[in-house]
C-alpha cells in the first residue's frame, strides 16, 4: 500500500512537472510568434500601411488607447487610425519589448513596454514617449494570432510635464 502511494505521488509530481514545462515551452513559442508579428506591425505602422496594420486585429477587437475613448471593432479602429493620419500624426519609430507572455487555451496575454517617436503636424519637433502595454491575443483555427484587446499608457505624468 505504501509503495503504491509513493508510486502514485511520484507519477503525479512527474506529470505536473511535465505539464508545467509544456506550458513554458508553449509560452516561449508564443513569445517568438508575437515578437515576429510586432516587427511586421511596426513596419506597417511606420510605412503608413493601414491595411497591413489592420490585418493583425480580430474583427471584434477592443482598443483602449491612452487619453482617448474605447474603440470597438476593426472597422472603428481603422477609422480612428485613418483620422489620426489625416490629422497629421506620423510614427517615426516604435520599439515594443515583450516582457511576459502567458497563455490559457486560445487566449495569449502579452505584457510589454514601448518607446515611440511620432510627429504631429504643426509641432516643431517629434514627440518622444515611453510606456507599457497589455495585448490579449486570440489563437485562430489556422494557428495565427489576432489582437483581441489592446491597452497602452505612457509612463510620463502629463500633470508633472505642465508644472
Amino acid at each position: 500500500m505504501k509503495k503504491t502511494f509513493l508510486t502514485l505521488t511520484f507519477t503525479l509530481v512527474v506529470v505536473l512537472f511535465a505539464a508545467t514545462m509544456c506550458i513554458a515551452q508553449t509560452n516561449d513559442q508564443y513569445k517568438v510568434q508575437i515578437e515576429k508579428i510586432n516587427k511586421e506591425s511596426t513596419a506597417a505602422m511606420i510605412s503608413g500601411d493601414t491595411e497591413k496594420s489592420m490585418s493583425f486585429y480580430a474583427t471584434d477587437v477592443i482598443s483602449l488607447p491612452n487619453y482617448d475613448k474605447m474603440v470597438e471593432g476593426k472597422d472603428a479602429l481603422k477609422k480612428s487610425n485613418e483620422a489620426m493620419t489625416k490629422a497629421g500624426w506620423k510614427v517615426a519609430s516604435f520599439e515594443p519589448v515583450t516582457l511576459k507572455v502567458t497563455s490559457c487555451g486560445n487566449t495569449i496575454t502579452e505584457i510589454g513596454s514601448y518607446k515611440i517617436s511620432f510627429t504631429v503636424q504643426g509641432m516643431p519637433k517629434p514627440v518622444e514617449d515611453v510606456g507599457k502595454y497589455v495585448t490579449i491575443w486570440e489563437k485562430q483555427a489556422d494557428g495565427s494570432l489576432k489582437i483581441k484587446v489592446e491597452i497602452w499608457n505612457t509612463d510620463k505624468n502629463p500633470m508633472e510635464q505642465k508644472m
